[in-house]
Formats: C-alpha cells, sequence, structure tokens
C-alpha cells in the first residue's frame, strides 16, 4: 500500500503520474465579463485543452469589449486540424459559464455526503484550513496529509508545479499515481526502454492497422482522419478488444478474445509466427537479446492452448498471425493506448504485444511497429527545471500511497501516521476510483479534513470540508505537453476568472503563506515558469518559444521528419536492444496467470464485468454532471442474448447487478456486444446523478496489475437480478 521512497512527480517519468473541419461554439449568449483585454479591443489568445485525452486539442478564444465572443478549434495544430472533440465543442458554457459553477469558496455546514455547504471568503477559508494542518502536522506530521490529484487538469502549472512545492515543503505523504498508464508504460518500457514509438500522424503509412485495446473513434477522435487516408490507400484495420466498441463496428475485423487474456493472445501469435517461420531473423539477430528463452517458453502457447483461453478458434488465431506477420513490409502497426492494462496481466499484455513489430520486423518500415505514447519527446525538449522541485527545497523521504486504494488508505485502523487531511484537485475519486464504497466510507470520516479545489460539486466535493473555486482553463495561464502527440500548448488567460475563483497554483501560495513559508519559490508567478519551462536550447525547440506559441498556438516540436525510432535498434533498454527477456525482472518473460476466484465467488457471481469508457461526451467523469450530456449518454448493462435468454431479460427491464463489494441499478441492453459471461457497464456516471445512487467503481476491485501497480479493475465479477 505505501512504501519509502522519493516519487515527487516528474512529469518526465511518466510512469508516476503517469471529416476534418472547422468546429466551434458561438457565445452570443454568455454574460458580459471583465476581461484580459481593454475595452473596445478585439483580443484573441491561444489555449488547449487540459484535461486527460492523447489529442490534446488546440483552440482560439475571441473576446469582445469585455465578451467573451468566439471559441474556435485552432488550425495551426495539423492533428487536431480545426475541429474539437464532441466532448470539448461546447465548453464555454459546459463548465466556464455553466449556472451551477461554484465561484465563492464553501464551507460545510451539514453531514459529509450531504452537499450542504454555506459561502464564505477566502481569507476565513486559508485561514481555518492552515489552522488545522498545523494541528495535524503539530500532532502526526507532514505524512498525515495527502494529496490526491490526477488527470483532470494535465496542465504542467495548474496541475503540479506549484503543488509539489507545497506539499513537499510540508513533507506530506506522495502520491502514487497508477490509475491509467502506469502499468501499460511499465510493460511497454520492459520490452523497448520507451514507449515513443510511431507517431499519430504517420499511421497513414500504414497498411495493417491493428487497434489493441483501443477505440479512437470515442477515445482518440483526430487520429480517425489519418486512419481513414490510409485506409483509402489500401490499409486493413483491426480491432482487437472483447466489446465491440464503434471502432470495431466499423474495422475490417473485429477479433473479440475473453477479458484479460490479452498476453495469452499476443504470446500464442509469436507461437505461430516462429514455427512457421514468418519472422525477421535478421532484425532478431541485431536488435534483440532473449529470442533463445522466448521460443521455449511460447511452447506452451500453441494454438489450441490459446483458443481454450482466449475463446478465439484456433483458425482466428492462425489467419492473425500470418496475415499481421506477412503485412510488416506493407507496413504493420499496432496501436495501443490503455484499455487493455485494467487486468490482473495488464503490464504484461503491453509487454508481450510491444514484442511482435520486433519479432516481424515492422519497425523497419516508416509507419510500422508499435504506436503508444509520446510524452517522452517533451521530457527532451523543455527546460524542466522550474518544474521540478527548487534545488534548495530538501526531498524528505515520506511514504508513497497508492491512489487505487484509497479506499483502504482512508479506512485502515492500522495505518501510521493515519491519513488525517485529503486535498483533492480537479479529481472525483468518488466516482474515478474502485471500490467506490469503500472510499466513501473514508471520505465519511468525521477526523479527516477533505480540501477540495474545483468547478463543480462532485460526488467527492460533497464530502470536502472546505471547496475552493477553481479556475477554469479559459481563466489562467498554463503550459500543456501531450501525451498522445508531438504538438506542445501555451494557454493564455482568454477572461479573468469569474467569481472568486482562483488557480490552483493561487491556492497553493496563500496556504504557504498562512503557513508562514516564506520561500521565494512560492512567488513565482505562473507566467513565470510557463516562460522559463520555454526557455530550452534542445534541437526539437527550434522555433518555439513564448512568442510564437502565443500568437500561433500549438506547434509541433521539431523532430525528424521520417520519425523511425527503431529502424536500426536503438531501444531505451539498457542493452540498446528489445528485451524478449530480462532476468532482472521478477517475471522474465511475459506470462498468462489466470485469474483465480473462490468456488464461492465463481457460483455467487457467475458474470465478468467490464467497465469502460463508452459515454461519448464525458471525459473519465468531467462533463458527467451537464445535463445535455447526460441526457445524450447511453446508460445500459450489455447482455449477451445467450445469457438474457437463460436470465429471462429483455432491452429495458430493470436490473440489479452486485457483488460482494455494492450494488448498481441500471436498464438491460440485449446485444452481442459482448461474448456469453460477459457483461458490460458505462464507466464516469456521477453516481449522485443516477437512480440508486452508485456507478460502475462501486463493483471494481482495488487489486492491483501484475507490474506498475495499477488498478485491475477488469477483474470484476458479478451476479444479475431483474427489479
Amino acid at each position: 500500500m505505501d512504501s519509502k521512497k522519493n516519487n515527487y512527480l516528474n512529469r518526465r517519468a511518466f510512469i508516476e503520474l503517469s471529416a476534418m473541419g472547422t468546429a466551434g461554439v458561438g457565445l452570443a449568449s454568455l454574460p458580459m465579463l471583465s476581461a484580459c483585454a481593454s475595452k473596445d479591443t478585439t483580443k484573441i489568445v491561444q489555449g488547449a485543452c487540459y484535461h486527460d485525452c492523447p489529442d490534446s486539442c488546440s483552440w482560439s478564444v475571441t473576446t469582445v469589449n469585455g465578451k467573451l465572443t468566439d471559441f474556435q478549434a485552432s488550425k495551426t495544430n495539423l492533428f487536431t486540424a480545426g475541429k474539437l472533440c464532441d466532448k470539448m465543442v461546447n465548453f464555454p458554457n459546459d463548465v466556464t459559464f455553466h449556472p451551477d459553477r461554484i465561484l465563492t469558496p464553501l464551507k460545510r455546514s451539514g453531514p459529509k455526503g450531504s452537499g450542504s455547504f454555506e459561502k464564505i471568503t477566502w481569507d476565513q477559508g486559508i485561514r481555518e484550513v492552515t489552522e488545522k494542518l498545523k494541528t495535524i502536522i503539530n500532532q502526526k506530521g507532514g505524512e498525515a496529509i495527502l494529496p490526491y490529484r490526477y488527470a483532470g487538469n494535465q496542465g504542467l502549472v495548474q496541475g503540479a508545479a506549484m503543488a509539489n512545492r507545497f506539499f513537499a515543503r510540508i513533507g506530506a505523504s506522495q502520491l502514487d499515481g497508477t490509475m491509467c498508464g502506469s502499468a501499460a508504460v511499465t510493460g511497454v518500457t520492459a520490452t523497448n526502454g520507451q514507449t515513443t514509438g510511431v507517431l499519430p500522424e504517420d499511421i497513414i503509412h500504414s497498411r495493417f492497422i491493428v487497434f489493441w485495446g483501443s477505440n479512437p473513434k470515442r477515445s482518440n477522435q483526430h487520429l480517425w482522419p489519418f486512419v481513414e487516408k490510409a485506409r483509402t490507400e489500401g490499409a486493413t484495420i483491426v480491432v482487437v478488444d472483447p466489446f465491440q466498441s464503434e471502432t470495431a463496428r466499423d474495422a475490417d475485423w473485429h477479433i473479440q478474445p475473453k477479458p484479460g487474456t490479452d498476453v495469452a493472445l499476443a504470446l500464442g501469435l509469436m507461437h505461430i509466427i516462429l514455427k512457421e517461420n514468418l519472422q525477421d531473423q535478421d532484425y532478431i539477430n541485431k536488435y534483440t537479446v532473449g529470442i533463445n528463452e522466448l521460443e521455449p517458453h511460447l511452447e506452451k502457447y500453441d494454438p489450441k492452448t490459446v483458443s481454450e483461453i482466449t475463446g478465439l478458434d484456433e483458425d482466428i488465431l492462425y489467419k492473425f498471425a500470418r496475415d499481421y506477420a506477412k503485412a510488416s513490409e506493407s507496413p504493420s502497426l499496432i496501436r495501443v493506448l490503455i484499455g487493455m492494462e485494467h487486468q490482473a496481466n495488464g503490464a504484461g499484455a503491453f509487454r508481450a504485444v510491444a514484442m511482435l513489430p520486433t519479432l516481424t520486423g515492422a519497425w523497419r518500415h516508416f509507419g510500422g511497429g508499435l504506436m503508444h505514447m509520446s510524452y517522452e519527446v517533451f521530457g527532451s525538449a523543455l527546460n524542466w527545471e522550474p518544474y521540478d522541485l527548487p534545488k534548495e527545497l530538501p526531498q524528505p523521504e515520506t511514504r508513497t500511497i497508492n491512489m487505487v486504494q484509497l479506499g483502504k488508505v482512508l479506512t485502515d485502523p492500522e495505518l501510521e501516521p493515519s491519513i488525517d487531511a485529503l486535498f483533492v484537485i480537479n479529481s472525483n475519486p468518488a466516482t474515478t476510483t474502485p471500490n467506490q464504497n469503500l472510499i466513501r466510507k473514508g471520505l465519511e470520516r468525521e477526523d479527516l479534513l477533505t480540501i477540495v479545489s474545483e468547478h463543480f460539486l462532485t460526488d467527492t466535493a460533497r464530502y470536502a470540508d472546505y471547496v475552493f473555486p477553481a479556475t477554469s482553463v479559459l481563466e489562467n495561464w498554463d503550459l500543456l505537453d501531450s501525451w498522445g502527440t508531438p504538438y506542445l500548448n501555451i494557454n493564455e488567460p482568454a477572461i479573468e476568472p469569474r467569481g472568486e475563483a482562483k488557480p490552483n497554483t493561487d491556492l497553493y501560495r496563500l496556504l504557504a503563506k498562512a503557513m508562514n513559508y516564506d520561500e521565494s519559490y512560492f512567488d513565482e508567478t505562473d507566467l513565470d515558469i510557463v516562460k522559463k519551462m520555454l526557455e530550452s536550447e534542445h534541437p526539437y525547440m527550434e522555433g518555439i518559444t513564448f512568442e510564437t506559441l502565443r500568437k500561433n498556438g500549438g506547434q509541433k516540436l521539431k523532430i525528424p521528419e521520417k520519425w523511425m525510432p527503431h529502424a536500426e535498434g536503438n531501444f531505451g533498454t539498457s542493452s540498446g536492444k528489445c528485451h524478449f527477456y530480462d532476468v532482472g525482472l521478477e517475471q522474465p518473460l511475459p506470462d498468462y496467470i489466470a485469474s483465480t476466484y473462490s468456488e464461492a465467488d465463481l457460483k455467487n457471481y457467475p458474470f465478468k464485468l467490464l467497465s469502460i469508457k463508452t459515454p461519448k461526451k464525458f471525459l473519465n467523469s468531467s462533463h458527467a454532471n451537464i445535463e445535455s450530456n447526460l441526457k445524450d449518454a447511453e446508460f445500459f448493462l450489455e447482455v449477451h442474448p445467450e445469457d438474457a435468454e437463460t436470465l429471462q431479460i429483455a432491452t429495458g427491464d430493470n436490473l440489479k447487478v452486485y457483488n460482494q463489494r455494492g450494488r448498481v441499478l441500471i436498464p438491460a441492453r440485449v446485444s452481442k456486444k459482448v461474448t456469453p459471461g460477459v457483461v458490460c457497464m458505462p464507466q464516469g456516471f456521477w453516481a449522485s446523478l443516477i437512480k440508486g445512487g452508485s456507478s460502475a467503481n462501486a463493483l471494481t476491485p482495488d487489486d492491483l496489475t501484475d507490474m506498475g501497480r495499477g488498478p485491475a479493475i477488469q477483474e470484476a465479477r458479478v451476479n444479475i437480478m431483474k427489479v
């Protein structure tokens, strides 16, 4: 659950966070505001999405005479290309000017969870919170304080730059940010030593494209036009997913294995490729280590065995292996994101899948290999000194607590010191974190001081003692890198903060001052940090400055036009080669380890539950309170016709889905989007806004993945009954 180590967030180490056309929104109906522009002037500023998404949309915002009049996708970012995603196209109305937005500090006036608050001043809120923090630190030390923040705000400044300084100065417990990406990155890095492979725009050169556990038509929308271009040039689109997603329905071939069996499938493909001599032996000899250990290991992943594990017919396995291997000169590409990591074998699955392009030599060809993340290019490009902890700030050896197990941490009577203060910044763990009911139990503790900085009264904020109003991205400075593209964005405030909202950074500055922390690094402004991070002489930053970003918006890093990182090896491992085998790992070779359940659990909870991000306009749980988004969102439990017949369930029937952790009330939809024995429920809904008051994470376990300490939420088993 916790360990002693220095783990203050360094963006360079992601594991620790970890139809193109113009689209915009008319804003003529929005209220008059005191804008950054002077009276009788028009001002256009550049900004970008701060949410957890690989696309990182760039936009332009126009104000006229103090009124925000236009919000448009920027055309200078050639990836997002003048089009905003479905989730962000109406952002000003959905967030900045939403009538429910929190615009004053609040203090709890009713029971925790009731959502009852009274308005207070910033001075009162800061004074009272500071007094309570000082008492906790004096009695139990800084480790009794835990910050909980993640990808609700991915801005480098608003997300972590000042927060890291404040919590390090306190000596607070550190948060192991493993909710998404940690297991995936750990797995790919174990094989390749890095995650940055094929870049998104280069998918147009690919001719055999495998989306493995990803749904780009929903979660990576700006990639899809490039996929369509590749398709017009003859590319075949294959989707590997236990759920029939929107992308799977539009693919040339949907391969639908049982959930949690991806590592066995990848190893089975390698078995066939080597048995039929379809590998690129020259590439293997030059640029890999461990093939002699891998080959005998693959003997147990013969087609018959893998068919039994995955539920796929043997002929599908043979066809997939042959088509993929023979297409490696076309070239072939595997696209992974995060989806398949949330299983017990999550990191192992990514590790095995990452081996396939090396086995076939797909890396030799432009557009061939593995496409995953891109954050590492920013780790090289930017000046990270202003982001990292100041040299004069000692880095205490404080414990690290895994965010996945927040419920256990808040309710553990043996934890020393106990967590007595919880800071939640632009995050909603009561919705997004597994074992929801245990988290609620922890948040209900009267002795837990909970401070939230937010836009809305989220399910988590309802339990807070103090809620502070945070600025939206239209109201603060920031710098935004991207984990899915090589485009860098600046974010300039278009308007002054509404009401009494303040940037997250100002919350920490005010607290630091009240705590009598007089170090100069708390005086550094957001704009100072942005400018300093751009002061870099790295070749990737050629032609990119504060002035050019401010004028033009998103710019692509100056990376080689023909980006082929592993055409001649050059892997980021200790040996410089791809590692099929690594004796330094607990599992030197990736392996399928079946999840075990007691006989009672298998009997009482006969269905495997998938809980995935299917709502079109939710960003995890962000925007899930917007009435129009809720009306459009589909909230159903997908049940296979065979199971529906056995249970005498029809589409529209009201169901109770339950297990030992909780229950969710949800209507049924009978479909073949899932296979027999598997049911699927959407993630992201706020429990407080749906019937029954529970959402998907009421059912998910807080168990961890094989490597990377991520959440194995797809290992939930449930039962179903009509209500």
